[in-house]
């Protein structure tokens, strides 16, 4: 099966870029510490993404001032908890952040085989070099690869317009995984993410993904 026309066999080869399926599939929970630097206003913002199997996100939110939210999704249900108050989270909203997160290059290669995948197509970067891009065309995203280690750089949202390269990838427990993510909107600069911490697999409690 040639991988430059097959979209199974494509998808295949950069699964095995990122560790494989093993790897891939043996890693239940993720947890993150992220700081996301925001450009207007200007502001920096401490994140903990704690991911568990079956849709579960407990994402906690520290800001400077001393403000700290919480966002909790289990399944279908959700809520955001600020300063003590719950509040649920609309359908569109929930939507939004589910999708943001299925996304993440460490999993999006799964979440694109459920999908119609075109076959992919040779591109390149705003440098010149050599990519693959590979278009989802039920969920108007796009993913190019770089050529030479088959690791995701760019993803393009059309339905939010958002634009997110992808860089400074390490492993962990045999998944490589991109540490820095600079996010732009309608090609405005928006957000810059820096890993600081990840680990797979850590212990948690069925109470932190508990929606009130």
């Amino acid at each position: 099966m040639d991988w430059t026309t097959a979209p199974e066999a494509f998808i295949e080869r950069c699964i095995l870029a990122i560790g494989g399926r093993t790897a891939l599939y043996g890693a239940r929970t993720v947890l993150m510490h992220v700081r996301r630097t925001y450009v207007q206003p200007p502001e920096t913002v401490d994140l903990e993404i704690l991911r568990a199997f079956g849709g579960r996100v407990r994402i906690t939110e520290r800001h400077a001032s001393g403000k700290t939210n919480i966002t909790i999704i289990n399944g279908f249900a959700g809520c955001l908890l600020q300063n003590g108050h719950r509040m649920p989270l609309p359908a569109l909203h929930l939507e939004a952040i589910k999708r943001r997160i299925r996304l993440y290059p460490r999993n999006f290669l799964a979440h694109a085989e459920e999908y119609d995948c075109a076959a992919p197509v040779p591109d390149h970067d705003i440098n010149g070099d050599p990519l693959w891009r590979l278009e989802v065309v039920s969920e108007q995203v796009s993913y190019s690869f770089d050529a030479a280690h088959f690791q995701c750089r760019v993803l393009d949202d059309r339905q939010t317009g958002e634009s997110i390269r992808y860089s400074d990838y390490a492993a962990t427990d045999g998944i490589l995984t991109a540490r820095r993510e600079q996010c732009s909107r309608n090609g405005q600069p928006v957000y810059e993410d820096a890993v600081l911490y990840l680990a797979f697999n850590v212990p948690f409690d069925d109470a932190d993904f508990l929606v009130p």
